[in-house]
């Protein structure tokens, strides 16, 4: 399944994007005119061959990067 993990802004979305892709979390940044500004988002893709430990490491990233870049 694909998951949109909407973020709002242009720099906000590439900031995230590049923390994730530094730590090893791979995601798509989309950004107008691809969506509807205000709309931008990170692209989540997973497959049934994702482990847990990866999932869980994939979670705890999002969770320090979303933190650290004030999201949530």
């Amino acid at each position: 399944p694909i998951i949109p993990i909407i973020i709002g802004d242009t720099p906000r979305t590439f900031a995230a994007w590049k923390a994730l892709f530094e730590a090893g979390v791979f995601v798509n940044a989309i950004i107008p005119p691809a969506v509807v500004d205000g709309r931008q988002l990170l692209r989540t893709s997973y497959m049934a061959t994702h482990t847990d430990k990866q999932l869980d490491y994939v979670l705890q990233t999002f969770r320090d990067v979303g933190k650290r870049l004030g999201l949530i």
